[in-house]
């Protein structure tokens, strides 16, 4: 097996975008997050943040959320 050197990731991982720490465990029901982002970002940061969610989800069994694009940015909110 031979190892390649300088050569670029493909446009659809060098294209990630990355959500800081969002504070999941310090929301009450009925408390909502806003994450800030451009119009051209909005659908990747929300699919980032439903799979965040899920994987919270499934870690910590008594939380449940649910998330939406909102006019600037996607908008988290503990359901329960």
């Amino acid at each position: 097996m031979k190892i390649d050197s300088n050569v670029p990731l493909p446009n659809r991982i060098a294209k990630r975008v990355t959500v800081g720490p969002l504070p999941l465990k310090d929301l009450k029901p009925g408390d909502s997050i806003l994450v800030e982002c451009s119009e051209d970002e909005k659908q990747k940061v929300l699919h980032s943040i439903r799979v965040r969610l899920s994987r919270f989800q499934q870690k910590n069994k008594g939380f449940r959320f649910s998330s939406s694009s909102d006019k600037k940015g996607v908008r988290i909110w503990r359901t329960k």
